[in-house]
């Protein structure tokens, strides 16, 4: 199990300990702490455990590096990822582990979760299912049509697989799940399961809310996997990105960063299905949001 931290001293002991309270003990913990300055790295030496190991980096090189110097360090076959502000079930782990003997030819699984907001966001919890899939090509088509949940957390690979794909692109600044997985995909089975296995907890400094690196890094993963543009099966979950990120851009009245945005964008993607592509977008993110809160609602 695998799991990068950077300047999380307040929130990492409660990940850390979702881990070593499993229900399934024979595993190890590799915490690497990418060069933290808040004093996080003392809170992980203060924890006395066999199973936890903490690797340290001298300087902050980023989520994706970390996770990769713990998949070259890692004694185990099979590899989890969790990040230092979520927390694994406690069936987690179990879960895996019978699950993979128990389905040798698969070597990745993309499991479910359930999505927890701050407190004062005052939002019920969220039940976050995947749908149930076996299948490379089924797998492909719900992830680039935004049908999968896919966060790094809800990956768990057998180790010479992700070797196999590359690890993860440490030059990724977003999108490094979607990207692994795809890449994965390409040598190795993937599944899914619509087990609930772990909380992710709504940050409001999450890289994915940091609206200033989107267009770059949508342009990055294009370049690395043009389908999403050019596949027409596919570009609902590209359109979905782009509405996303400008009526976020609207609420915020961020005006100035839009227009950047979309210059930027329109110089790949041209001026007309750029305005194409976001309108559609707008409509299909506002009718996703609505259909989590309906889920929320329901329990």
């Amino acid at each position: 199990m695998i799991m990068p931290v950077y300047n999380r001293a307040r929130q990492v002991t409660a990940a850390i300990q979702s881990v070593l309270d499993q229900q399934f003990d024979d595993f190890e913990l590799i915490v690497v702490d990418d060069g933290s300055t808040d004093g996080t790295l003392e809170v992980l030496k203060a924890i006395e455990d066999r199973r936890l190991r903490v690797l340290t980096s001298p300087r902050n090189a980023g989520g994706n590096a970390a996770r990769n110097r713990g998949i070259e360090a890692s004694r185990a076959p099979l590899l989890a990822f969790l990040d230092s502000d979520d927390c694994y079930l406690p069936n987690k782990l179990g879960y895996l582990n019978d699950y993979f003997a128990a389905h040798p030819d698969v070597d990745v699984l993309l499991d479910s979760f359930i999505k927890r907001y701050r407190p004062e966001r005052d939002r019920p919890d969220v039940n976050l299912r995947n749908p149930v899939l076996d299948s490379n090509d089924a797998i492909l088509e719900a992830l680039f049509t935004r049908r999968i949940w896919k966060a790094t957390p809800g990956i768990a690979v057998r180790r010479d697989a992700a070797l196999r794909a590359g690890k993860f692109d440490p030059s990724l600044r977003r999108r490094q799940d979607f990207d692994f997985i795809l890449r994965l995909a390409a040598v190795a089975r993937c599944a899914t399961t619509d087990e609930l296995l772990w909380i992710k907890t709504y940050s409001t400094d999450a890289i994915s809310g940091q609206l200033d690196n989107f267009a770059g890094s949508t342009l990055s993963f294009l370049e690395r996997h043009p389908e999403y543009r050019d596949n027409p099966a596919y570009r609902s979950g590209l359109a979905h990105d782009l509405g996303r990120h400008f009526v976020r851009l609207g609420k915020r009245r961020q005006w100035a960063q839009a227009l950047r945005d979309a210059k930027l964008l329109s110089s790949t993607l041209g001026v007309v299905p750029l305005v194409r592509l976001t309108v559609e977008g707008a409509g299909l993110f506002r009718s996703r949001r609505r259909a989590i809160r309906g889920k929320a609602s329901t329990g």
